[in-house]
C-alpha cells in the first residue's frame, strides 16, 4: 500500500523536480522573468557561475538537454524518505538549446512548456 501512495504521489509531481525529464515537452518557453529584463544563462548548473549569455523575457521554442538533479524513478524510490525529501529541495538547472545549439544553463523555474 505505500509503494502505491509514493507512486501516485510521484506521478502528481510531488517528486518530480528530482526526476528525470526525458517525457517532457518537446519545446519551452521562458517566464516569470519581466518584460525589461532578461534569463541568464550561465557556464555551469547554478549562480555560483558566470553568465555566458542571456534569453530574452519572451523566448521560446527552447530545447532542454541535460537537468540536474536527475534520478530515475527507480533510483528516486531506492532512496531513504529523508534522501527523498533532500533531492526534492533542490532546484533543476537544465541546458538550454536554442536553433540547434547550445547555450547554456538556466534554472528551470523560469521555463514552462511552449505550445508551437
Amino acid at each position: 500500500m505505500r509503494t502505491m501512495i509514493l507512486t501516485a504521489l510521484a506521478s502528481l509531481g510531488l517528486a518530480g523536480q528530482a526526476l528525470a525529464t526525458a517525457d517532457g515537452p518537446d519545446a519551452w518557453r521562458v517566464v516569470n522573468v519581466s518584460a525589461s529584463d532578461v534569463l541568464n544563462v550561465r557556464v555551469g548548473p547554478g549562480t555560483g557561475y558566470f553568465v555566458i549569455s542571456a534569453l530574452p523575457y519572451n523566448a521560446r521554442r527552447l530545447q532542454l538537454g541535460t537537468c540536474v538533479p536527475t534520478v530515475t524513478r527507480e533510483q528516486y524510490f531506492a532512496l531513504p524518505a529523508q534522501a527523498q525529501q533532500q533531492l526534492n529541495t533542490y532546484t533543476p538547472w537544465c541546458v538550454v538549446i536554442s536553433d540547434g545549439q547550445q547555450l547554456g544553463w538556466v534554472n528551470r523555474r523560469y521555463l514552462t512548456e511552449d505550445s508551437l
